[in-house]
């Protein structure tokens, strides 16, 4: 059997976003308002977070296959908590960026946010991150409860099909191109995907600046 790892690289951003933290601590920060600033730089600093723990998770996954003197099981379980953190980042950044979109004072970033439609923050989107977020620490509780049968997974897996080897008889093709858990599937494509357009949206607050945007900044709203 061959593997084919389909794990897409995100290139965007390697250093995070040095921009706005530089900002924060020596220029000012992005709102008047406490509570748009926490929001801001939790969201930032969770999708920081999420694309270091999804590249970490490729590649501690790659080196998996890649050892070939020993079964090199420390990479595998390393990769498969890079990715549980890296989903957790991910749903608590979505929920920080929808309640920064709602921010009842229209707080001068919270109406830039809101002139793009972000995918990721659309229910159809934010709800499979959720969800399999939550089949991880369900997991976790049904472990501990002892609810858990012979036979299940204990842990979310990596997985995709396997299909016949186009050139070589009787041999197939192993995918690697999802997470699964408890009968969800999350592609490495959507996931990428999402998680590019969350770091855009960051880079977009980190360079966001209130009186050039033209919208009204609120007097006396720290």
């Amino acid at each position: 059997m061959y593997m084919s790892i389909e794990i897409p690289e995100i290139d965007d951003y390697p250093k995070g976003f040095p921009a706005f933290w530089l900002k924060t601590l020596f220029v000012g920060t992005v709102s008047q308002n406490y509570q748009v600033n926490a929001l801001a730089s939790t969201y930032v600093r969770l999708v920081e977070a999420a694309l270091i723990e999804y590249g970490l998770g490729s590649s501690k996954l790659r080196e998996f296959w890649d050892t070939h003197d020993s079964f090199n099981l420390g990479a595998m379980h390393r990769c498969i908590s890079h990715f549980e953190s890296c989903l957790s980042d991910m749903q608590r950044a979505i929920n920080c960026y929808r309640r920064l979109r709602r921010n009842r004072n229209q707080d001068p970033l919270s109406v830039a946010l809101n002139t793009e439609k972000a995918g990721f923050v659309t229910d159809a989107v934010a709800d499979q991150v959720r969800n399999m977020r939550n089949e991880i620490h369900h997991l976790d509780e049904n472990l501990i409860e002892g609810r858990l049968q012979q036979g299940q997974w204990i842990a979310l897996r990596l997985d995709g099909p396997e299909r016949p080897h186009p050139t070589e008889a009787q041999q197939t093709i192993k995918s690697i191109d999802r997470l699964a858990i408890a009968g969800r599937e999350l592609l490495f494509s959507d996931l990428s995907t999402w998680l590019t357009e969350m770091a855009h949206v960051a880079d977009k607050i980190a360079n966001f600046d209130a009186k050039a945007s033209g919208q009204p900044v609120p007097s006396g709203a720290a």
